[in-house]
């Protein structure tokens, strides 16, 4: 029994924040900045704007005085509920401007002496004008802005209103009011909290993300996980439609987003689409000669032995297929911009071909924590052979550049970088490059580039150099550079298909 209770642990106590107190503050703020102080015209706005708000509780609506330093606040009494026996819950308190002794409540007070003294300190006790009258707590209204979540949590709005709204189709959907509940009660302490859905449905979660970071200034990020085809018919859309505006009526934005919800709206949210079981069929192209097609519809490739079948299972997608997109087709790497796969679209028998993001999806595999990645830049070059008198005329002459490479927005070398940090601490550059089947110009032109990213002098020394096709870094390292460059398409493939052998 020891044992067992040693490993229970106190329940989380899990915060909300109460509703009204955010807007409650607001309000007051621009009723003091209005007078400039918070006088006897400020306080009496303020406590009219109070009558005048039906959606307050009783609990708020007590909260009617505002002191010279702006605080809103409520007075509150000391008194203990019960008679205190005692005596150090009967000390009397001294009145700050008479200096004389002020009356104790016939029960005792309700604090301890050391509480009071906090109070004290804090102003946060309220004096009459002289010491015949009982003091009384001070209670800030942003002393209370939130409490603990209940067992059960009551929602009354409808998410279908939201949906229609948006002009959005969808049979049902959760309110965000609700889902937006729960998640700030999550991220109560980190508004810089991921919130992750695994199934997504309509957006209700990314939703109810983007409303509270309108409200509260956060900076919550969403993943959503969804295969359902209503993703690109209903989600997206519903998600592009909130971040432009939070409001709409019928399809259509009531108003257009002011600056300071522009800024709390995301700025980019990246889809990322998997590769499914069937894009990964439809993507295989085998190869097969008319000798290997003979061989698979002899009688013996029909017998009970299942040679067709381990032919099938084995040899054409080991080697038939091999080159497929769906299998890495590393001659494609030549452009890394240029990938392509065949996706069936949801719901359809129909296919489209669309572009695969290898840089990305190389981060991923070698676990990149990714610091910087560049923009694209585009080169052209001119070339000329060495010229060497000394050198006999049969001897093959060396490529040199003709001149220094050239920024074009249209020349045939291109170039994106990143930089980061694997899982092992190493530090890493990627070298992603268009090759344009000309390995010594191509190489010639890297060397070249490399040569003037000048990234030994900038105190970053890489431990890993990744580059896309067969080049020669390696001759232009220094002795006292320690990096090693890697091939991209050994460990794209290597990882890609680790942990996948039959």
């Amino acid at each position: 029994m020891i044992a067992l209770i040693d490993r229970i642990q106190a329940p989380q106590i899990i915060k909300v924040k109460k509703k009204n107190i955010t807007r409650m503050l607001d309000r007051a703020n621009a009723i003091i900045n209005k007078y400039g102080e918070a006088n006897k015209d400020a306080i009496s706005e303020w406590r009219e704007w109070l009558r005048n708000e039906k959606s307050l509780s009783k609990a708020e609506l007590i909260y009617d005085l505002i002191d010279d330093k702006g605080e809103v606040f409520r007075s509150a009494d000391m008194t203990a509920t019960d008679k205190r026996q005692n005596e150090k819950f009967h000390i009397p308190i001294m009145h700050p401007v008479t200096n004389k002794n002020c009356p104790v409540p016939s029960n005792g007070w309700r604090y301890a002496p050391g509480t009071i003294e906090d109070l004290l300190n804090n102003d946060l006790i309220l004096f009459g004008e002289d010491h015949t009258k009982i003091p009384r707590r001070k209670i800030l209204l942003r002393d209370n802005l939130d409490s603990q979540m209940p067992s059960i949590c009551k929602s009354g709005y409808r998410g279908k209103v939201e949906l229609d709204a948006l002009g959005v189709e969808f049979p049902f959907a959760h309110s965000t009011e609700f889902y937006g509940y729960l998640i700030n009660a999550l991220s109560y302490e980190n508004h810089g909290e991921f919130v992750l859905d695994y199934f997504a449905g309509s957006g209700t979660t990314a939703h109810a993300v983007i409303n509270l970071n309108r409200e509260d200034s956060g900076q919550r990020k969403f993943i959503l996980v969804e295969m359902g085809d209503y993703f690109d018919a209903v989600l997206l859309p519903r998600l592009k439609k909130v971040t432009f505006t939070p409001e709409w009526k019928d399809g259509k934005p009531k108003r257009l987003a002011t600056a300071e919800e522009a800024e709390r709206s995301p700025r980019i949210m990246k889809v990322v689409r998997l590769e499914s079981y069937e894009d990964a069929l439809n993507n295989l192209m085998p190869a097969r000669s008319d000798s290997q097609q003979k061989l698979l519809g002899s009688p013996e490739a029909q017998g009970a032995d299942g040679l067709k079948e381990q032919y099938m299972l084995r040899y054409m997608l080991d080697v038939e297929s091999r080159g497929s997109q769906s299998l890495l087709n590393i001659d494609a790497f030549t452009d890394p911009t240029a990938y392509k796969l065949k996706v069936k679209r949801p719901g359809s028998e129909e296919s489209r071909e669309v572009n695969v993001d290898l840089i990305e999806t190389f981060n991923w595999l070698i676990g990149l924590t990714v610091e910087t990645i560049t923009a694209p830049r585009t080169f052209n070059a001119n070339f000329q052979r060495d010229n060497d008198p000394d050198l006999p005329k049969v001897s093959p002459r060396r490529l040199l550049l003709d001149g220094r490479l050239r920024q074009n927005d249209q020349g045939p070398w291109w170039f994106r970088t990143v930089t980061g940090t694997t899982p092992d601490g190493r530090s890493t550059l990627v070298i992603w490059r268009k090759l344009t089947g000309d390995a010594e110009q191509d190489n010639l032109v890297l060397d070249e580039w490399f040569r003037i990213q000048d990234y030994s002098s900038r105190d970053t020394e890489f431990d890993l150099i990744y580059v896309n096709g067969d080049n020669n870094l390696e001759n232009l390292r220094q002795p006292d550079e320690t990096w090693k460059v890697r091939l991209i398409e050994e460990d794209f493939h290597r990882l890609m298909f680790a942990d996948t052998e039959v």
